[in-house]
């Protein structure tokens, strides 16, 4: 099955990759992807870490255990802080 990501961070894993069409077997989850680009990183345990957040089809995404399907749009951007 084919995912689109659209990538708004700076993590050096997706430098200058803005937009990827990842391949993926049926059945695939959140985690099965983060894992395919090299970013293991992200996943705490269940979670996606806090540096960043993920959207499935304009809907957050909560788990990594998430299922995926063909067509599903992700985007990730850096979450925002400051003060």
């Amino acid at each position: 099955m084919k995912i689109e990501l659209k990538n708004a961070t700076n993590l050096e894993e997706l430098r200058l990759k803005r937009n990827l069409e990842v391949e993926l077997p049926e059945s695939s989850t959140v985690s099965d992807l983060l894992s395919k680009l090299g970013l293991n990183r992200l996943k705490e345990g269940r979670s996606i870490s806090s540096l960043v957040m993920l959207f499935k089809n304009k809907k957050a995404v909560r788990s990594v255990e998430e299922k995926l399907h063909d067509g599903d749009n992700l985007e990730i951007i850096p979450t925002v802080s400051g003060g």
